[in-house]
């Protein structure tokens, strides 16, 4: 059995994935697998899995018909040997000794089941931030409590992580949708018994030219509000604090008014939603100890004074491209 099997996705990645590979062969750990999980690729990607294959005995290829990261990842999860399993996109890189080193810090108490390591967003380019942690451990209820009340929900990213595979025993990304991290995030982290917040290695994000993140289309941004929302009615039910919801509460409100923006965007759809916020707002009591920015203090006021819905409307006048 592998320590770790490291799952790749590849689509129409020929430009980038041999960088990709290079990157996590070199991290230094010997009993590694990984696994190249060719989904249905046009442009040569797919002669290119086999080529990498044939030169190193950790790889391993799996060919299938396109269809889109989540299925390709479910694939990989399913054919993965390893206790510890990490995704990497095959645009993308990891920074020297980060697997090594996380696997470790991951193995140095027995019960953790995830660890989290900084990741470099938009990676070589001007607009490139590092997201970092402070080393830190979260046990048992305390492990969801902290990701709410320290915005996790944020940065639901599946690549600067290492998960216990046990994880996934019941757990599958959804198919056919955008966001599909932000969909399963906060059951994987429910079900962990010990989280630890790394500050070892980094994960480089690299943001291409049609990446989902870059095209405010509807029906691709719809997801990501839809999962915050389902997040936020759990978590209103379960009795967190003010300040945690209205923070979660003005991540939906600003997702509400990007979907507004979208030419395309489903104005009943909106309506509707508008409405269901309106009905999770917490009271603006504690908006003061929520560390919310200036900005983001005036849009919830604004909303809480004159509805979500008059709010949308009067921000969603300028339109996305």
């Amino acid at each position: 059995m592998a320590s770790i099997s490291v799952i790749i996705p590849v689509f129409n990645s020929l430009s980038t994935l041999r960088r990709c590979v290079e990157s996590v062969l070199s991290q230094d750990v010997a009993d590694m697998e990984v696994i190249l999980v060719d989904d249905g690729s046009t442009d040569g990607s797919s002669s290119l899995c086999d080529t990498l294959a044939a030169g190193h005995d950790l790889i391993s290829v799996i060919h299938r018909p396109n269809g889109g990261l989540s299925a390709a990842r479910n694939t990989g999860i399913e054919s993965a040997s390893g206790q510890w399993l990490s995704f990497v996109d095959s645009d993308d890189e990891l920074a020297p000794g980060t697997l090594k080193g996380n696997l470790e810090y991951a193995m140095a108490l027995s019960d953790t089941d995830l660890v989290e390591f900084p990741v470099a967003v938009h990676w070589s380019s001007p607009a490139s931030h590092t997201l970092q942690f402070v080393p830190f451990d979260t046990t048992g209820p305390q492990v969801f409590t902290h990701w709410i009340e320290s915005g996790g929900y944020n940065h639901c990213y599946a690549c600067n992580k290492l998960f216990r595979a046990t994880l996934f025993e019941h757990i599958r990304f959804p198919l056919g949708e955008s966001f599909e991290d932000a969909a399963i995030c906060p059951a994987i982290i429910k079900a962990c018994r010990t989280v630890r917040y790394s500050d070892i290695g980094c994960y480089l994000y690299y943001q291409s030219e049609g990446s989902i993140t870059l095209r405010y289309r509807f029906h691709n941004q719809e997801p990501l509000f839809r999962h915050n929302i389902r997040l936020l009615d759990s978590i209103t039910r379960d009795g967190f604090g003010i300040p945690c919801r209205i923070r979660l509460w003005s991540v939906c409100l600003n997702l509400l008014i990007d979907l507004a923006r979208c030419t395309d965007a489903d104005r009943d759809y909106i309506k509707a939603q508008a409405s269901k916020l309106n009905s999770l707002r917490p009271r603006i009591t504690g908006i003061h100890s929520s560390g919310l920015s200036f900005r983001n203090r005036i849009k919830v006021l604004a909303a809480t004074l004159l509805g979500t819905m008059t709010i949308c409307s009067i921000l969603s006048i300028r339109k996305y491209k």
